[in-house]
């Protein structure tokens, strides 16, 4: 038996319907805006690196590749959206970093190929995220579903990473100085 997955939502250069984030908010910054740093590890193979724009970043390849987005706000507020597509899903966490680096707030969004996504968002305390909302949503018009059956068989693609400090991203060698206040 032979399966084709084809891979619904571009990653980078599509946009979708953006649901009211409180993790940005609470970040101060608006994710709508151009972003002041974008990072990428294209295939898993040669590592992160920075590019001036979205367009400079390779392909990413399914599965493995990783880009991700730095907006800062001026009393050291930081968001970071880590975008990761797959074949059959994509993820999409939004984490905000206070001035000390700590992780404060976070927002997950998965998307599937199946028409599904799920999200969740709420503030993280002493290295725990508190989810203040929850749910699965349908992927073309953004409503609430139930959970669908499959997502019994992607239990830890459901799940958020909590990089709890700014130090702990898989690409912070690359930031400035200042967000290393935190190593």
């Amino acid at each position: 038996m032979c399966v084709a997955i084809v891979f619904i939502h571009p990653p980078i250069n599509t946009s979708t319907r953006v649901v009211k984030s409180s993790t940005a908010l609470r970040c101060g910054v608006d994710p709508e805006q151009s972003a002041a740093r974008i990072f990428a590890n294209p295939d898993g193979k040669h590592g992160w690196r920075e590019y001036r724009n979205v367009k400079d970043v390779p392909e990413l390849e399914l599965g493995i590749g990783q880009f991700a987005r730095l907006w800062t706000e001026t009393h050291g507020m930081a968001l970071i959206r880590l975008e990761e597509p797959g074949e059959d899903f994509a993820a999409y966490t939004d984490y905000c970093f206070d001035k000390d680096g700590q992780l404060v707030a976070l927002k997950f969004t998965l998307r599937t190929a199946w028409g599904w996504g799920y999200r969740e968002e709420g503030p993280v305390t002493n290295g725990e995220l508190t989810t203040q909302m929850s749910e699965f949503f349908d992927t073309h018009n953004e409503a609430s579903v139930k959970r669908p059956e499959q997502a019994d068989d992607i239990p830890d693609a459901l799940k958020p990473h909590l990089y709890i400090r700014k130090s702990r991203l898989p690409f912070a060698k690359l930031l400035p100085n200042s967000f290393h206040l935190d190593v």
